[in-house]
């Protein structure tokens, strides 16, 4: 049942954009058929003003590549053609989803021709950000470029513990003021927050799930998952217990993750069937922490790709756990194949493949 403040917003896209608010209310229908109707996160640009503990994407940057592992990345990168590309065959598909992360967005130069390429027109584009740069000014313009929703990063309810967390001091303040400059600007939000091991059972926990609630906020929750900076925070990944308690959580408070039930279906892992990442370099992962590609879109197009996902035994079939976050066996899979890896995400091949069977 959706709450009167949601239906307004539904309204008011459909209002506003008939094209795509009928392509969002087909998401159940094509599920039913058994299509998939993945959001798409477009990683354009991995430039971040910022330097978190928990990052997924660090091992994709160049300060990392060039400063740790003494590497120069010279595999091609994405352009606004590409895009283009990207978007018209999504739309074919059906597509409706793009979200635009990174890096940080909001330091690309060519955001604002990025939100073109996509077109706010056909697809509903939500901006991931840390907040930093995201002032009444930059909310207002982001609104004007067609941009439909704010996902914000807020990872502690405690100043002190965000700006830790963060590497960042400032960046709760920062954080609070991009909050409101998004609904001063009449944009959707969403705040993420990543949950570390025994964190869902302290009371900072649960001022964040009330602030939210009590704002008509919802709060995306993120498993710490073993991959990118959390390599190197092992202390961070959470227990059963901790899944367990925000299971609880999501009946009271306006909380969800990435395994909650969603436009009337429950997908379980939503490797390629909720989501997908296209990386600076064009390769397609299944999903933001897996750093194995199922395909890149310059050289096959995306419903092969998709199709081709949907067909490995890891990621097509139904699973109730977090193929990246719970299945020890893939996990140390992964591990083992990305350790020495210079450049990611490992190609079509070297990571999934024909060959991948669950009983190896």
């Amino acid at each position: 049942m959706l709450t009167p403040a949601e239906q307004a917003k539904r309204s008011d896209l459909r209002a506003r954009k008939p094209y795509i608010a009928d392509k969002l209310a087909n998401i159940k229908n094509m599920e039913e058929r058994g299509e998939i109707s993945p959001i798409i996160r477009l990683e354009k640009s991995y430039l971040c003003n910022f330097q978190c503990s928990h990052c997924s994407a660090e091992y994709y940057m160049d300060r990392h590549l060039e400063k740790v592992l003494h590497v120069q990345d010279e595999r091609e990168k994405i352009d606004l053609a590409f895009i283009r590309n990207l978007s018209k065959q999504a739309d074919e598909l059906g597509l409706a989803r793009f979200v635009i992360t990174g890096g940080e967005p909001l330091v690309m130069r060519d955001l604002d021709e990025v939100v073109e390429a996509i077109d706010p027109d056909k697809h509903y584009v939500i901006l991931d950000t840390n907040g930093w740069f995201l002032d009444d000014a930059k909310a207002e313009h982001l609104k004007s470029i067609g941009v439909e929703k704010i996902q914000l990063s807020l990872d502690s309810f405690i100043e002190e513990e965000h700006d830790s967390f963060r590497n960042k001091k400032g960046s709760y303040k920062r954080v609070m003021r991009a909050i409101d400059a998004s609904l001063n600007a009449g944009l959707n939000l969403l705040l993420s927050t990543v949950l570390i091991k025994g964190r869902a059972h302290t009371q900072e926990f649960i001022d964040l799930c009330e602030f939210c609630t009590e704002k008509g906020v919802g709060l995306y929750v993120s498993y710490a998952k073993p991959t990118g900076s959390c390599t190197e925070h092992p202390e961070f990944v959470i227990t059963k217990e901790d899944a367990d308690r925000i299971r609880e959580l999501e009946k009271k408070y306006s909380v969800f993750t990435h395994m909650t039930p969603s436009y009337g279906s429950y997908k379980g892992c939503i490797t390629v069937k909720g989501i997908i990442t296209v990386t600076s370099t064009g390769e397609i992962t299944p999903c933001p922490y897996i750093d194995f590609s199922i395909g890149n879109l310059k050289e096959t197009p995306l419903k092969d790709i998709l199709d081709r996902g949907m067909r490995n035994p890891w990621l097509g079939p139904h699973r109730p756990d977090c193929l990246i976050g719970e299945d020890e066996k893939f996990i140390r899979i992964h591990t083992e194949k990305t350790a020495n890896a210079k450049f990611l995400p490992l190609p079509w091949g070297e990571g999934f493949s024909d060959k991948d069977s669950l009983f190896d």
